[in-house]
């Protein structure tokens, strides 16, 4: 199946045809960027093998996504060779994706960049769109570009080599479109049947659907409700909660972006803008196993250190940022200012 809409180029397949489409041509230009704990898998196997050094297995963790790691890999690349006509390819979770993207996008000023997802975070949310970013001490992908992929293809298997905590992760991304673009969706994953993967395979696909419909809008400006920014929904919180927490495995991407949304959807009640339930986001969050305490990143002696992060994260704008609040409509822009945002989040914790 292709889901293409516009420059996104989005193909669901199996890893058997992605496999023999790879080893068919330019092995002695291609790059091959693998993350390590794929190296098992069957298909993956043979790909190393034939890459030889032309393929790279890196741990796919938030800390690759570091400017020494940039550049050791950036002159690795180079020493191997590397022509205008060559294509990197990735094939691993969110990281390796924002890792691969951001060298694919600076070698060489720009090669071609196919990108194999692993991951459920990956497959529904950081493979589309374009986004590409290494990390700071000062927050999380304030270095990056945007270089959209020549093509992402999904292979729905590879699901089945992640623990059960990664597709939770993936999860929080999903759960983030049911509440950012209400319909029916978050009554489907309510009923949703871990048993069957053709509910997953078909959640999957309207994930990628609902994140297009974002992403042509590649700088955020826009304030309308179709902004690309609006995927950013639990994200200016979550992502403080990673960087002050040193992107330790205590907590992952997945978890904090559903501590950031729980979050940023009390503050959506005390604005007045919120008026269902919260439980039954909770519940949500709940059943994919997500956490839903955030005790430990914003209690009273930690909001400070909290909003001191916050202050390096993209969508400021002198001493306001834009956080995505949730009303009977979906998701949409408000700004606050660091002052008031404090006083808020001092009163729903």
């Amino acid at each position: 199946m292709i889901i293409n809409k516009k420059i996104h180029n989005v193909e669901i397949s199996n890893l058997e045809r992605v496999n023999k489409l790879l080893l068919k041509k330019d092995l002695d230009a291609n790059i091959l960027i693998i993350d390590q704990n794929l190296k098992s898998n069957k298909y993956i196997k043979k790909l190393i093998n034939k890459f030889g050094p032309r393929c790279l297995l890196i741990k796919g963790q938030e800390k690759i996504k570091s400017l020494d790691n940039y550049c050791t890999y950036i002159e690795r690349i180079l020493k191997i060779g590397v022509q205008r006509k060559s294509k990197l390819i990735s094939i691993g979770g969110g990281t390796i994706g924002d890792f691969a993207g951001f060298l694919a996008s600076s070698l060489l000023r720009g090669i071609d960049h196919y990108m194999i997802p692993s991951s459920l975070l990956a497959m529904v949310d950081s493979s589309i769109g374009g986004k590409t970013g290494l990390n700071s001490k000062y927050g999380k992908n304030l270095v990056g570009s945007f270089y959209l992929p020549e093509k992402v293809i999904i292979c729905p298997e590879l699901l089945n080599t992640l623990p059960n905590r990664e597709l939770s992760c993936g999860f929080a991304e999903i759960i983030k479109y049911s509440l950012i673009k209400p319909n029916n969706f978050k009554k489907r994953l309510l009923k949703y049947d871990f048993r069957k993967n053709s509910d997953l395979i078909s959640i999957i696909k309207y994930s990628i659907k609902t994140k297009i419909d974002y992403v042509d809008d590649f700088k955020e400006k826009s304030s309308h409700r179709s902004s690309r920014a609006i995927l950013n929904f639990g994200h200016s919180i979550g992502h403080a909660i990673e960087n002050s927490n040193l992107y330790k495995s205590n907590i992952k991407h997945g978890e904090a972006i559903a501590l950031g949304m729980l979050i940023e959807l009390k503050i959506s009640e005390y604005l007045g803008h919120y008026n269902k339930p919260i439980d039954q986001t909770i519940n949500l969050l709940k059943k994919f196993n997500l956490p839903t305490s955030y005790e430990n990143y914003l209690s009273n002696n930690k909001i400070k250190k909290l909003m001191q992060k916050m202050k390096y994260d993209k969508k400021v704008s002198d001493n306001y940022i834009n956080i995505i609040c949730i009303d009977n409509k979906g998701g949409f822009i408000k700004k606050l200012s660091f002052e008031k945002l404090e006083k808020i989040l001092t009163k729903i914790i």
